[in-house]
């Protein structure tokens, strides 16, 4: 495990070192918890560097989250670190073929501490398929997202829509107490809106439906704790500065800690990101 962590840390550097034809994205994200009985509030930090070569786009990502808990019932501050790689290739009719991967570092959770995700996609014009396969200690997780985007220009505002479609099963969920609440299948269905105007961007999204143990953001996040969410609304800003982008967003969603069905629990985040073109 610490051998893949190096190897994919090593190519966030390579990717970097590598400034023609390469991204560096930054993001700072803060977050709260209220009506939560282990979680009171955290920091998130990533880093994402990609490679474009040919017909190729590699990415990395290193990503740390610090939350502070509430003492009891757990007996320390949570600190969870995750490692993901994917890979796109372009093929010959500008469809994209996609393979990724991603491992948990988790001192608390032992449940899906060290756990593996794997991701496998397609992309051709408008529509797109990922599978997504959690593996964990004692149950595991299939997921497998639908994604089809609608594009229209009006005047100089571009705009794009995609409705999104999950499916969960979670597999062996009554092997064990964490996972043992949550439901063995899960429809959930999303949506988001674009807006480009010049130099602005600005975006919104909504997930209705109920999910637990998501791969969300096409694999660069892995929502691994007994958490049911049953509401996720997003609203995002951004300017682009010659090389850069500058990006604000804001997350609310609600959920139940499902080991001990506490609902009504709501989570704020407030999350900066900064992206690098080197071209």
């Amino acid at each position: 495990m610490k051998i893949i962590h190096r190897l994919i840390l090593m190519g966030l550097l390579c990717s970097v070192s590598y400034a023609e034809n390469s991204t560096f994205q930054i993001t700072y994200e803060n977050f709260d918890f209220t009506h939560s009985k282990k979680k009171d509030n955290g920091k998130r930090y990533d880093v994402l560097a990609g490679y474009q070569a040919d017909n190729s786009l590699y990415q990395f990502m290193y990503e740390k989250t610090d939350t502070e808990t509430f003492q009891p019932p757990l007996t320390k501050n949570l600190h969870v670190n995750k490692y993901y790689f994917k890979y796109n290739y372009i093929l010959e009719n500008k469809d994209t073929v996609s393979v990724s991967y991603a491992s948990i570092d988790d001192n608390i959770m032992e449940e899906t501490d060290g756990g593996h995700i794997y991701g496998l996609g397609y992309k051709s014009g408008a529509f797109g398929l990922n599978q997504y396969i959690s593996d964990y200690t004692n149950f595991n997780v299939y997921q497998t997202d639908l994604k089809f985007t609608f594009k229209k220009s009006f005047s100089e505002i571009k705009t794009s829509t995609t409705l999104i479609g999950k499916y969960i099963h979670i597999q062996d969920k009554n092997s064990n107490n964490f996972s043992t609440n949550a439901q063995e299948d899960y429809i959930t269905p999303g949506m988001k809106i674009h807006l480009h105007y010049k130099d602005y961007h600005m975006g919104a999204g909504a997930f209705f439906g109920k999910r637990a143990f998501a791969v969300m953001n096409d694999g660069f996040r892995v929502q691994h704790h007994a958490m049911e969410f049953e509401e996720t609304y997003m609203l995002g800003f951004g300017k682009h500065f010659t090389d850069v982008d500058v990006n604000l967003k804001y997350v609310y969603q609600k959920a139940t800690e499902l080991p001990i069905n506490n609902d009504n629990v709501e989570v704020k985040n407030i999350i900066i990101q900064m992206v690098f073109h080197f071209d």
